[in-house]
This record gives structure tokens, sequence and C-alpha cells, in this order.
């Protein structure tokens, strides 16, 4: 192999490599660092950027349903439980990445779910809630309550640009911040997070 070949090739891997962290650089100069909160990632990252909300927006009040064909919003489902904070996952399960991160907030709900913190899981998948619930069985999950979001209309009013994307909400039915990609939600990274949401007024 000549000189010139291996040159050419050393620049392909070093400007991959560069490609592959302008991603998560870019968010980091496009928001305040206070406004950042890193978590564990399953992707080759490694890490995954949290964007806190110093607005705290307040929750959309666009319908979805439950698993009984109930019509209801995420106020709804706050009021029911006395105020809990919540983790919002919008997902399919055509998503591999939804598919991979299931476990991990299945597991979060077992550990830290109670009277302060729910985690609730909004499928936008066009098979709907038989076909999410099926996969949720199939793959074992048991302590997570499903909701549907049919036309994606309340995924897009809280700015979801691919997913999954996760939504915190504080007590006061406010947005705390969103992440847009899978985390290791039972981790001690994501248990402080939370600590901070549950924490948060």
């Amino acid at each position: 192999m000549n000189k010139s070949l291996i040159l050419i090739i050393l620049f392909i891997f070093l400007l991959i490599g560069g490609l592959y962290f302008i991603k998560p650089a870019a968010l980091e100069q496009s928001v305040n660092k206070e406004e950042l909160f890193i978590l564990d990632s399953p992707m080759k990252s490694g890490s995954a950027l949290f964007q806190l909300y110093p607005d705290k927006p307040s929750v959309p009040d666009i319908i979805i349903k439950d698993e009984e064909d109930n019509i209801l919003t995420l106020d709804d489902i706050m009021s029911r439980n006395n105020g809990q904070s919540l983790l919002v996952n919008f997902w399919a399960t055509w998503c591999v990445p939804c598919r991979e991160e299931m476990p991990e907030l299945d597991a979060l709900q077992a550990e830290r779910g109670g009277d302060d913190f729910k985690v609730i899981i909004i499928s936008v998948d066009r098979g709907g809630l038989e076909a999410s619930r099926t996969f949720l069985d199939n793959i074992g999950i048991k302590n997570l309550d499903l909701y549907y979001d049919e036309k994606g209309m309340l995924a897009r009013k809280m700015k979801t640009i691919g997913y999954p994307t996760t939504v915190l909400i504080n007590k006061s039915g406010h947005q705390f911040g969103l992440l847009t990609g899978p985390a290791h939600w039972n981790s001690p990274r994501a248990h402080n997070l939370i600590d901070r949401l549950v924490a948060d007024q």
C-alpha cells in the first residue's frame, strides 16, 4: 500500500471521528452549560445531553388515550396521582433505540416510582395501543403505564425531533427538560437527575 493511499485512509478516519463529535459539541455551544445534564447512553458516544429548561414551560393541553380508550391529558394524569413528577417517554415499536431503552425505563419505575415520581410511556406507533402493548408484553415490561398519542400532536408540541424523546415534568405541571435519544435511565446519573426533578417546585 503506497504512502498516498495510507494518508487518504487516515484522513477519512479523522474526518469521520470529527463528525462523530460535532453534534454533542454543537449542542453544548448552542445552550448555556448550566442548562445541560450529562447522562450515560447506549450510543457509541457513551453520553446523552439532557437539556434543562430555565423557563419551565407549561405542559400542553393536548389529549391522549389510555389503554381503556379514555381520553385525557398529562395534567389529568398528574391530578390522578396527586401531583407526581413525571418522566414522559415518547416512543414507537419500529424505533430500535426505543426498544433498547424500554427495559431501563421499566427498571427505573420499579426502583423509583412512588408517590412523588412516575414513569409513563406514550406510543406514537401507527399500529396503535394494541401493537405497542404486544411488544411490551413480549419483552417482559411490567411496570409502565402505556398511553397513545395517535397523531403525534402532543409529541410535536413538546418539541420532539426524533424518537425516543423523554420529557421530565415537575409536580407543578411544568416541563423540567428534554432529552432526544436513548439513555441509561436506571443509572446513578439518571437517579441524580430524578432527585433534582422531584425537589423542583
